[in-house]
């Protein structure tokens, strides 16, 4: 009996431990399951974050087309060719079409209901209509620029599939995975024949990776060589076919491609690709150039074109076999394209357009929508304000000017790429604000540091015109000078925080009494300084501060001749309202718009503008700066061809570490700095370094954009002066000029030049003045 129940106890005890064990073996399993689903569900949303930053397209402006534009100097024949137009003999019938003749051009944009046509004269437009009635404008499709990604140190130029000519698609299928639209993101035939491969040659000759599995490798999990690594590859790549088609696979595939370095940048893409070894936009590629950079992408900088040609065509020779084996190619076609010399650009342009406006488009996303608008928002469009005919004016410019001062001035040249000299060009709308053109440096491959927004630099001269509009304005009451008051231009010593301290003229010239007007043409440091003493440097700071400048100002006597530091982006949008009539617009901005993933308007912070000084003060003062390029610092430009209504001011250091020029017409402003990032003295004013950039830039967007002339508004006057008093002219005047008043400031009648009627009425008047008091 107490046998039978020692074994009755004894299974019991088994059977517990049984059902423990099963028990455990569960929970531990339920434990793994969790943390598998919790860890793909991180994985995949990392995954998904940047996928929607990679498939956020950044585009520049449509490029419109109105009256009196040039369609040689905007290329519009180019713009055609990057956005897939094809050219017809006939009336376009389908979107994507254009025709071209002697008397217009009829196009046909993509999304519209019928083709415009752009009637010409000579190379302008001399009308836009569209089913024979005029319109004021039209506009083409906006070019993609960028993705929102903020990975530094690229090159990136995204494209969506159907950009991608079926050539490419095939010969990086052919490379990489032929089987790709076959399998569900592991390929066991592809790595049962490269471990046969393999072990045949004794090394390792072929991948037995697919694409899908490259893309979770570059995104999510890095390149160590681990067999936990490669199991979760493989996990992750089945779980994304589950997640994606696989056209979008292939899209976020291609513009993953790593296509070797252009000096610290990587060329991310085929579009990048595209334009960085050849030139072209990925559409444009040619069979041999498709089997090219399709051969890169297995080891970028072993293949590489640049750094070697022979190995390259080698590698692009066995993609073209493998197409023709695999059937995608014809024997005709495999022998011309395996015939065609590898021929590639030496120095190629960025492959992406603007890449000092792109990092700055990125950054006012973040401060404007917030970090995670692109990141969660797939298929999101940003909508930039960006003129890509103006900025490749801009980048043209920059490259020329800077070229043409080295060779001026020989000891400006360095042979250290970062210690060149450099220069910022920045253009905006005066009405809006909006950013048109910008270069921030003048090689983003050989630096990324954007001046044109994080360099501070002293204006100098460039901040004057603040200080006259100070003592010109009449908002605290009459105003201390008119244009045509004098003030003395001569040595002066002055307190400054208990030190002496003396303003110099730029070559230590002094003109003795001079006018308000030819102060600010000449850039005078010691009548501005007279000037700014007078009104009070605190008045001067409230002008400033009213037209938008936010840098630390001091109430110093130096401070009147730019003598603190300022980035050029905000040194420009302070002259926005001296050139649109006194608006000040909320920012600078380069984000016009964002269109959520389906379709809707996110709704950007409101960014209204606000009155910052009177028309009639802002065409006063645009009426001395007009001055400056006539007979001033800047007379220059007209010597350099520059024609039509502009004004501007140039700037320089007492030091001779920066040079300026802002100038503008009613419908667009710009500015130019030069100089060195360390700060050393180039020796050079605005006028000898950054006018003549300034002009070349200002020469074709006027060539392309006709601007009209200023408009005077009301509250100012003309009234004719007699130059060697600054009274209002009579005609017994010798020296006789026009001047701009604001209205009730004119001078009193000159009294020194007249005839003998003219003194007796003169006489009589005072003598009856004098009684009736």
């Amino acid at each position: 009996m107490r046998s039978r129940l020692g074994t009755a106890l004894t299974h019991l005890r088994g059977a517990g431990f049984c059902s423990r064990t099963a028990l455990t073996l569960a929970a531990l399993g339920a434990l793994a399951g969790a943390a598998l689903v919790i860890y793909t569900a991180v994985e995949l949303a990392r995954f998904d974050r940047a996928d929607a930053r990679r498939v956020t397209f950044v585009y520049a402006a449509g490029q419109s087309l109105a009256a009196d534009m040039n369609v040689r100097a905007i290329d519009l024949a180019g713009t055609l060719r990057r956005l897939r137009y094809v050219e017809t003999r006939t009336r376009p019938r389908a979107p994507g079409e254009y025709r071209r003749e002697a008397s217009g051009w009829d196009v046909f944009v993509r999304g519209e209901p019928s083709p415009f046509r752009v009637e010409l004269e000579g190379d302008r437009i001399g009308r836009v209509t569209r089913d024979g009635r005029p319109v004021a404008r039209a506009a083409l499709e906006p070019e993609v620029l960028t993705s929102a990604t903020d990975q530094h140190g690229e090159d990136h130029l995204p494209v969506r599939l159907a950009d991608v000519p079926q050539s490419l698609i095939h010969a990086v299928l052919a490379a990489e995975d032929h089987r790709f639209f076959e399998h569900g993101g592991l390929d066991p035939r592809g790595l049962g024949r490269a471990a046969w491969a393999n072990l045949r040659a004794g090394k390792v000759t072929q991948g037995g990776s697919t694409i899908t599995q490259q893309l979770v490798k570059n995104r999510l999990l890095g390149s160590q060589r681990t067999l936990g690594r490669k199991l979760r590859e493989a996990w992750l790549a089945a779980v994304v076919e589950w997640r994606y088609p696989k056209e979008r696979i292939l899209e976020a595939y291609l513009n993953e491609l790593y296509l070797g370095q252009r000096g610290p940048l990587a060329v991310r893409g085929v579009g990048t690709g595209a334009r960085a070894y050849f030139g072209k936009e990925v559409h444009q590629l040619t069979l041999a150039e498709a089997a090219l950079l399709a051969g890169m992408a297995r080891a970028p900088n072993s293949y590489s074109p640049v750094l070697d040609p022979k190995r390259a065509r080698q590698r692009r020779d066995v993609v073209l076999a493998r197409m023709h084996e695999l059937g995608r190619i014809s024997a005709a076609d495999y022998e011309a394209a395996r015939r065609r010399p590898v021929r590639v650009q030496p120095s190629p342009p960025p492959g992406q357009s603007a890449p000092y406006f792109a990092d700055y488009v990125r950054q006012e996303i973040e401060h404007r929508a917030g970090d995670g608008v692109v990141s969660y928002s797939r298929d999101a469009r940003v909508l930039t304000t960006l003129d890509l005919t103006l900025q490749r004016f801009a980048e043209t410019a920059v490259t020329r000017g800077l070229a043409g001062l080295e060779r001026n001035w020989p000891r400006l040249k360095r042979s250290d790429a970062a210690d060149r000299l450099q220069a910022v060009l920045i253009a905006l709308d005066p009405a809006s604000g909006e950013i048109r053109a910008l270069v921030g440096g003048r090689d983003y491959q050989a630096s990324q540091f954007n001046r044109a927004v994080l360099a501070r630099r002293q204006p100098g001269s460039a901040f004057k015109p603040f200080v006259y509009l100070a003592a010109l304005s009449a908002r605290r009451g009459p105003p201390a000078f008119t244009a045509a008051s004098f003030v003395e231009d001569s040595p002066l010593a002055l307190d400054a925080d208990g030190e002496p301290w003396s303003p110099r003229n730029y070559e230590g010239r002094y003109e003795g009494r001079v006018s308000v007007r030819r102060a600010l043409e000449q850039s005078l440091n010691a009548a501005t300084v007279r000037v700014a003493e007078e009104v009070g440097l605190w008045a001067v700071i409230d002008t400033a501060r009213a037209l938008g400048l936010r840098s630390p100002l001091r109430p110093v006597p130096a401070m009147a001749l730019g003598a603190f530091e300022v980035s050029p982006l905000e040194l420009a949008g302070a002259y926005l309202p001296l050139a649109n009539g006194g608006l000040r617009p909320a920012g600078v901005t380069a984000v016009a718009a964002i269109d959520e993933g389906d379709g809707t308007p996110l709704a950007l912070p409101a960014r209204a503008p606000t009155q910052g000084l009177p028309p009639a003060e802002a065409y006063l003062m645009t009426s001395l700066l007009q001055g400056v390029l006539t007979s001033g610092t800047g007379a220059a430009a007209r010597e350099l061809g520059l024609a039509g209504s502009v004004a501007g001011k140039t700037g320089t250091t007492n030091d001779g570490r920066d040079a300026w020029f802002v100038g503008y017409t009613p419908t667009l402003l710009a500015l130019v700095w030069v100089g060195f990032d360390g700060g050393e003295a180039h020796g050079l004013s605005g006028a000898q370094a950054a006018l003549p950039i300034w002009v070349d830039f200002m020469k074709q967007a006027l060539e392309a954009y006709p601007a009209p002339p200023f408009a005077a508004p009301a509250g100012v006057r003309l009234a004719s002066i007699d130059v060697t008093n600054g009274r209002l002219a009579t005609r017994f005047c010798a020296t006789v000029a026009p001047e701009i008043f604001l209205e009730g400031t004119e001078p009193a009648p000159c009294h020194e030049h007249q005839g003998v009627s003219d003194q007796i009425v003169d006489w009589w008047r005072r003598l009856l003045d004098r009684l009736q008091r």
